[in-house]
């Protein structure tokens, strides 16, 4: 038996057929641990990582969490850039495997990983078990290009929760004079998921300054915050930015804008009638691009307003 596992694990090494071989390696039972066991812990120098990943699956498949916990919690950091991409890869997969375990044990291993990196695996096992505790690690990670969308779907699920720490990711001032790109991915990534999960009222003076930050993503994203949780006054200054800012947005910009007016429709309708009416062609000519994205936004609230009318 014990020979048979190990060659059905041996067979985990092919590219190839590794998938298939996998099957065969559960079916052998508790008997393939330990063979598992040594794959997981081979180093490999060459980065390879898919036979230890699927090491990483017949382990979970076998309930062997013990493996994948005293793999984590043994980990050792590559001075070789292409072995540590491999081992971070085997990691993500561990933690993953791990997330259906509730425990204090898997819980506190999976800070500790957290603590020394923020890797899209890690944070998606954190974000499994909806606890606040891990609520600095999720911030932390929409920084991060590889971790930011694992650690949105976790903040969603924590939902107003997490409404404070977004609201200071989103507002705290950077320390250099230029922000880094990261620092203002992580700020745009804040207050998109402060406009989903919503605020209070009493919350939105506290981001109101975003209104007139350097970076035009964000003053659109807190002007749908203004329209979502401000004073009436403040939502139609709001309103008369977005439309300024139409005819200068670049072609990611101008669908937020488009869609947020849309949104707030009842709100931005005068002010897009009023602006619509008082451009003619012989007076003050709007550009093109202004007209057509206004007419867009009327005819989007138009048909979002007659699907809620006549439901199918």
């Amino acid at each position: 038996m014990a020979n048979r596992a190990t060659h059905a694990v041996e067979k985990l090494r092919s590219l190839e057929d590794g998938h298939r071989a996998l099957v065969e390696v559960v079916a052998c039972g508790s008997g393939a641990i330990p063979a598992l066991r040594a794959l997981l812990f081979e180093r490999e120098p060459d980065g390879l990582f898919q036979p230890r990943c699927l090491a990483v699956a017949a382990l979970a498949a076998l309930k062997a969490h013990d493996v994948l916990i005293e793999y984590l919690s043994a980990l050792r950091t590559r001075a070789d850039p292409v072995e540590q991409l491999g081992d971070d890869a085997v990691i993500n997969a561990a933690a993953r495997a791990l997330a259906e375990q509730r425990g204090e044990r898997v819980f506190d291993l999976l800070l500790s990983l957290a603590e020394a990196r923020l890797r899209p695996g890690v944070i998606e096992a954190l974000g499994a078990f909806r606890r606040i505790e891990a609520l600095p690690y999720f911030i932390a990670a929409l920084a991060d290009d590889d971790a930011r969308a694992a650690a949105e779907t976790a903040l969603r699920n924590l939902g107003a929760a997490a409404s404070q720490a977004l609201t200071t990711a989103a507002t705290f001032p950077a320390a250099e004079e230029r922000e880094s790109d990261s620092r203002l991915r992580q700020r745009r990534s804040a207050l998109r998921l402060l406009a989903e999960i919503g605020i209070e009222p009493q919350a939105w003076p506290v981001l109101r300054h975003v209104m007139t930050d350097r970076d035009p993503t964000l003053r659109v994203l807190a002007c749908r915050l203004c329209l979502a949780a401000a004073p009436r006054m403040e939502k139609a200054k709001a309103v008369r930015q977005l439309l300024g800012s139409v005819d200068n947005a670049d072609w990611l910009l101008l669908p937020e804008i488009e869609d947020c007016l849309t949104t707030y429709f009842a709100e931005a309708r005068e002010a897009i009638e009023t602006t619509l009416r008082e451009a003619a062609p012989d007076e003050h000519p709007l550009r093109k691009r202004t007209r057509f994205a206004l007419q867009r936004i009327q005819a989007r609230a138009e048909a979002r307003a007659n699907a809620k009318s006549h439901p199918k």
